[in-house]
């Protein structure tokens, strides 16, 4: 599955099972990074994809692991891919991504209940979305 351009429940079934929903940051990081690999590099979807795979990846180490010092470096390369990203894409508020992160890397508790805004709200996950990340493995 694609996550861009993709239907609105799609892009939402993924975006609900971001790192900050349930805890799942290792999982968030498998949906995104199958996303990157299906875009192969070079356009503005793999550098998103990219970028949310660094930051699920952060969120994982901050965590899973209280390795702040790994968080910040991977929100460090996020913002080098999100940077051209156009603040809203696809419904994802990029803007406030790139604003937690950069706050986090400063205050690591700046993601302590942060959740990613998708067309303007903060969906919630439910059992289809845990389902989309057990199939990913």
């Amino acid at each position: 599955m694609n996550l861009l351009p993709m239907s609105r429940s799609e892009r939402e079934s993924t975006l609900k099972a971001h790192p900050f929903r349930g805890g799942l940051a290792y999982e968030s990081h498998d949906c995104f990074e199958t996303e990157w690999y299906n875009y192969g590099s070079g356009t503005t979807e793999s550098a998103f994809a990219h970028g949310m795979v660094q930051v699920a990846a952060g969120a994982y180490k901050h965590f899973d692991f209280q390795n702040d010092d790994g968080m910040e470096s991977l929100f460090e390369t996020a913002l080098q891919y999100l940077h051209s990203i156009p603040n809203d894409f696809y419904g994802v508020d990029i803007l406030d991504i790139k604003t937690t992160i950069t706050n986090a890397i400063e205050d690591p508790t700046a993601i302590d209940g942060w959740q990613i805004v998708l067309d303007g709200i903060q969906p919630k996950a439910r059992p289809v979305e845990y389902a989309y990340i057990e199939s990913l493995d």
